[in-house]
């Protein structure tokens, strides 16, 4: 257990804190989890540990005066798999709302694309291409891929990998559709079910399990994609399908999106957690085709946000270098940035800067797409490190709120969504909240 003595900086956050609008919203505790979704008509389709509620977006919306009664437009710029994307889809039938998502991880962007095009499926044309394509699936010319915890049958025995590389292949040569999409992101779905691991925080844990019939766990996958759709038709029979761009979230203009036309941004960028995503995915990512060899996969790590050590460093010139000596983010960062680079980690160092670079990019460049009073509503965490010899605490949501008040917004409040105890007993800072900004 880390002693709160072992952390000075504390003194200063505490400082900080008392300068801002914090309190707390146990009401938010089950909305900055994806725990519901599971249940969930489209949302459970595939399970992404890493998202929000499927609630999260009716909760914020009344922060929008006359959303009821106006159009809204909603952007998430880290969309995940889509969970806002949906939810917006589901509101469509009582509200005007336009909903514009990004995702940079080629599978994680699939599975989004593929969720909200459910208006495009046929729940019977989903059940009949899915039992032609196991028909027609042979062992024949499917390849396992380079990723040697695949080729070596550590993650996955190498029966199941054939078995579903050549349902793949052959879903692949049906057709190219939306249906053929949902087949394929079932498929993906039951991936870990099938393997040897699971996804546990930061990695793929190997935990054992039973033989299963690839077959009949991937046909009821179907069945339940199937009548999910069926369902949505009759709930919300006229259904939007909102864009969502293969790209940067912290570069949002790049995908055409005009300025000032944002009402509300709802995004939860990654946390400073050193999780690096791709890795955790990386079994769909290589048995679907998104990345095929090693250098496409280091390419992806190194160009997602900078909340991990792979992901590339960060530029010792840009603009944010000169904002690092203002006003509460000096303050912020400063205690913290000068402990770790008179350490002999200095890996940790370059996290920081380069996180907090992102979050000023973000920041920055989502602020131009806000209309005036447009609010940005950004789920975060506040991450400890290190062992007992030098621990540090990354306060994500006072850096956030740093930033934005040098970059054109004001905070509005810091809602305390639900604590951490599990290595600092006690304090209050390992928290994970929804910091609420508008536009000035």
């Amino acid at each position: 257990m880390i002693s709160e003595k072992q952390l000075p900086e504390l003194r200063v956050y505490r400082r900080l804190e008392n300068l801002l609008p914090v309190e707390s919203a146990p009401e938010l505790n089950r909305l900055v989890v994806p725990g519901i979704n599971d249940q969930l008509p489209l949302h459970r389709w595939f399970r992404f540990k890493e998202g929000f509620s499927a609630d999260l977006l009716k909760a914020v919306l009344p922060l929008l005066p006359g959303w009821e009664r106006e159009s809204i437009s909603v952007l998430d710029a880290f969309c995940g798999v889509g969970t806002t994307l949906v939810s917006a889809q589901e509101l469509s039938s009582s509200a005007r709302i336009t909903a514009i998502g990004i995702e940079r991880n080629p599978f994680i962007h699939f599975v989004a694309s593929t969720k909200i095009a459910w208006p495009r499926m046929d729940p019977k044309r989903i059940l009949d291409i899915g039992e032609r394509v196991l028909e027609r699936s042979l062992y024949r010319g499917a390849k396992i891929p380079g990723l040697s915890s695949l080729s070596a049958g550590r993650c996955m025995s190498r029966h199941n990998a054939l078995r579903l590389l050549a349902i793949r292949d052959a879903i692949r040569t049906d057709g190219n559709s939306p249906n053929h999409d949902a087949l394929m992101l079932g498929l993906a779905s039951v991936i870990e079910q099938l393997s040897k691991t699971r996804k546990d925080g930061r990695a793929l844990r190997l935990v054992r399990r039973g033989r299963q019939d690839v077959g009949r766990v991937i046909t009821k996958k179907w069945a339940q994609i199937a009548s999910d759709v069926r369902f949505m038709r009759q709930l919300v029979p006229h259904a939007p399908i909102p864009p969502v761009f293969f790209g940067d979230g912290r570069a949002p203009g790049c995908h055409g999106i005009p300025p000032c036309s944002i009402d509300l941004l709802l995004t939860s960028p990654p946390y400073p957690n050193n999780i690096d995503y791709s890795e955790v995915y990386k079994l769909e990512l290589w048995l679907l085709g998104f990345i095929n060899n090693p250098n496409e996969f280091l390419n992806l790590r190194k160009t997602t946000f900078r909340s991990h050590p792979t992901a590339a460093p960060a530029d010792p010139c840009n603009e944010f270098s000169e904002d690092l000596g203002k006003g509460m983010l000096k303050a912020v960062l400063g205690p913290i940035m000068r402990r770790t680079k008179s350490s002999r980690e200095h890996y940790r160092h370059r996290l920081i800067v380069g996180y907090a670079s992102d979050l000023w990019l973000t920041l920055r460049e989502n602020h131009k797409l806000l209309k005036k009073e447009g609010i940005c509503a950004i789920v975060v965490g506040n991450s400890l490190h290190g062992g007992k010899h030098l621990p540090y605490l990354i306060p994500t949501d006072l850096i956030v709120s740093a930033i934005a008040e040098q970059t054109g917004y004001q905070v509005k409040k810091i809602a305390i969504a639900r604590n951490f105890r599990r290595r600092l007993s006690g304090n209050h800072f390992l928290r994970e909240s929804v910091i609420y900004l508008e536009k000035e």
